[in-house]
């Protein structure tokens, strides 16, 4: 009976979230009019290629920076397959209310027929820090300074402060157990907890050589770690181009610095809200604030760029489940396709 109350909670939240999402979301495409949002789609004509082209370019990158999270000695992985094994988790992502962690186990498995799980379970773990840290560093970064000189009230720069402060802690938080080889054991008492002393002993043995793999790579590939962030650095400079030719094709409006700042604050509001899956109503929410409040344009065109965002989302969410389809398929026709273990 106990295990089945410890359970219920975490079943209902991942109902409710979604549910309350879309009813947002719902709500918000009412209140900007569907005719309006679609004919601020229809004015994005060719843009749109040009929008969905960049994200592909930004996936590239982060594939880059994806390579530098192996060990020296690892067997290399093709660029290619690390950007299939990108485009699924992320459309796993997307698509399933696993907060942004449930494609990393896709990740895993994909890298798996290439290097050993342990290898595999560390270059997602890196390439997913690298990858968050860098995005928030950004966000909060040209978000603190937008703020600096923007006259609002004291409570609403304190709110930023705080929630960024608590993000900041998670980050180094997760670093320190990084560095220090503590994740198997922390995790192992966190399952353990709920699992039982039998999980918790499986996860601290069967995680032991990550711990180590991890320990080793903070310790002895600094120069790949920086190198990793500077790729993820340079596909997030995307979203801020992305945002820019939206203002162009849509308003014929060239200011980079409002697209900076639709860039900014957007992703500092995805991280902060990084539970919510596939940010469902949040998205729209936040971006039409953001078009209201700090860049002068209204509700309306705001939510037309989350409209945007969301085509954007789906188009490559397309291509990640046919990435990963087709390469299941290959798996199983490929002789000795069994992942290393």
């Amino acid at each position: 009976m106990h295990q089945k109350t410890d359970t219920r909670g975490p079943r209902i939240f991942h109902i409710l979230v979604p549910l309350a999402g879309v009813v947002l979301f719902g709500y918000l495409v009412y209140k900007a009019g569907p005719g309006e949002l679609w004919e601020g789609v229809v004015r994005f004509g060719f843009g749109l290629v040009l929008f969905l082209a960049l994200e592909g370019v930004g996936d590239v990158m982060r594939a880059m920076a994806t390579r530098y999270c192996f060990s020296p000695d690892s067997p290399k992985v093709p660029l290619l397959n690390l950007l299939y094994a990108r485009c699924a988790a992320a459309a796993y992502n997307f698509i399933t209310p696993t907060s942004g962690f449930g494609g990393e186990v896709v990740k895993v498995m994909l890298l798996e027929k290439y290097v050993p799980r342990a290898e595999a379970a560390r270059v997602v773990i890196i390439d997913k820090f690298t990858y968050g840290i860098v995005q928030f560093g950004m966000a909060f970064a040209g978000s603190a300074v937008v703020l600096f000189w923007t006259p609002l009230d004291f409570s609403v720069k304190l709110a930023f402060w705080a929630a960024s402060a608590l993000m900041w802690g998670g980050f180094i938080g997760f670093l320190v157990f990084q560095r220090q080889g503590w994740f198997g054991g922390f995790l192992g008492r966190a399952v353990g907890g709920i699992a039982g002393r039998q999980a918790r002993e499986w996860i601290e043995t069967h995680l032991a050589e990550l711990d180590g793999r991890l320990r080793s790579h903070y310790e002895k590939q600094r120069k790949e770690l920086i190198l990793s962030m500077f790729w993820h650095a340079m596909a997030f400079t995307m979203g801020i181009v992305q945002a820019g030719i939206f203002l162009r094709f849509v308003f014929g409006v060239d200011d980079w610095t409002k697209a900076s700042v639709i860039w900014f604050f957007g992703s500092w509001f995805d991280c902060i809200v990084f539970m919510v899956p596939a940010g469902l109503g949040t998205q729209e929410l936040t971006r039409a604030l953001i078009f209201e409040q700090a860049i002068g344009f209204t509700f309306a065109e705001g939510i037309a760029f989350s409209m945007i965002l969301r085509i954007n989302q789906l188009f490559w969410t397309a291509v990640g489940l046919a990435t990963y389809a087709l390469e299941m398929t290959l798996s199983r026709r490929r002789p000795g396709g069994a992942p290393v273990g």
